[in-house]
């Protein structure tokens, strides 16, 4: 696989983070607060590193802390918009999720909420703790 792939813990903040995504995938990181949704972009960007684990992008590893390996966040090719007075405020989590994606051309019908992962919703469905 050559997309994302993180399997990475923290233990101070109480994460711990394992996916793998493929090629042209698109995530949409959502949770309530606490959840670890912010530390787990920073692990991917490289402005925080994990106790232990790896983070491998494109094929790329850029942090592996069995080897010791550490690419610095300029060095990445990865970006990162935080939230903080960016999002539309009159919109849900949901809805700005899928903003972006619906407004380029070729990809208008991907922001149906119905594509979103049924994680979601309301927060404290069973099997989405985390």
């Amino acid at each position: 696989m050559s997309g994302l792939a993180v399997a990475a813990a923290v233990p101070d903040r109480d994460v711990h983070v394992e996916f793998a995504l493929p090629p042209g995938a698109v995530l949409a990181v959502l949770g309530p607060n606490g959840a670890g949704k912010s530390t787990t972009l920073h692990l991917i960007a490289g402005l925080l590193r994990p106790a232990h684990g790896r983070v491998q992008v494109g094929g790329r590893v850029l942090t592996d802390t069995d080897t010791g390996v550490f690419v610095p966040p300029h060095d990445r090719r990865v970006g990162l918009l935080l939230q903080d007075a960016l999002l539309f405020p009159h919109l849900d989590a949901a809805a700005n999720v899928a903003f972006a994606p619906s407004s380029r051309s070729g990809l208008r019908r991907w922001g149906r909420r119905a594509r979103l992962p049924e994680c979601a919703g309301p927060a404290a469905r069973p099997g989405c703790a985390g």
